[in-house]
């Protein structure tokens, strides 16, 4: 549990997260989501599902008290593809956290999400404070207003993790639940990870 000294109502960690896409996670102005099955007001029918329901993530293990750094960069919003340039995108974040996934209420792909832009158990070292951490990387919360004005596009790095050796549990949108190793391709990851690849994805 989490507690504050402001009469915050007290919060609950989560050690699973919705699948946020890869990278891309949503644009305030243009109210477009990711390529994952979630994204802020996001209205997804099952029907847009094209890969089918048995082969997209829907959720996965995540571990507490994540590590993260945000609301900075990312300098190039390719997607990174490399442990060491998603080590650089960490650290070009502008503000340090070490309660990800902490605020099980919060909507926020840091609280309750993940991405696929590295494979499950993927160790992204930075360093803080001369203290190397594992860590995750959100450019912008979601929803956090900037001058007044919606915030810029969120891109996320957001890991799926566990605390027991050689995998996550994940869950497909079908309800089927499975263990995802962590010695699964990049590719194959990202393969069941993303349902479609047209943005936005709001339906009525």
């Amino acid at each position: 549990m989490r507690t504050f000294s402001d009469n915050r109502p007290a919060l609950w960690s989560t050690n699973y997260g919705f699948n946020f896409g890869a990278w891309f996670v949503y644009n305030p102005l243009t109210e477009d989501g990711g390529d994952g099955v979630s994204f802020p007001d996001s209205n997804l029918s099952l029907s847009s599902i094209t890969d089918g329901r048995s082969k997209t993530l829907m959720v996965s293990e995540v571990k507490a008290w994540t590590a993260c750094k945000r609301n900075g960069g990312p300098s190039d919003t390719e997607i990174p593809v490399s442990v060491s340039e998603v080590s650089a995108v960490i650290a070009s974040g502008a503000q340090f956290k070490n309660t990800g996934h902490t605020e099980w209420p919060d909507g926020r792909v840091h609280h309750t999400g993940f991405t696929a832009t590295l494979p499950p158990n993927t160790e992204v070292p930075f360093v803080n404070n001369g203290q190397t951490l594992d860590g995750d990387y959100n450019s912008w919360q979601e929803g956090k207003l900037n001058g007044g004005s919606p915030g810029p596009p969120s891109y996320a790095i957001v890991t799926a993790r566990s605390h027991h050796p050689g995998g996550v549990n994940s869950a497909m949108v079908d309800g089927s639940v499975s263990f995802v190793a962590e010695n699964v391709s990049m590719s194959q990851w990202r393969a069941i990870d993303l349902p479609l690849q047209t943005s936005p994805r709001s339906e009525s």
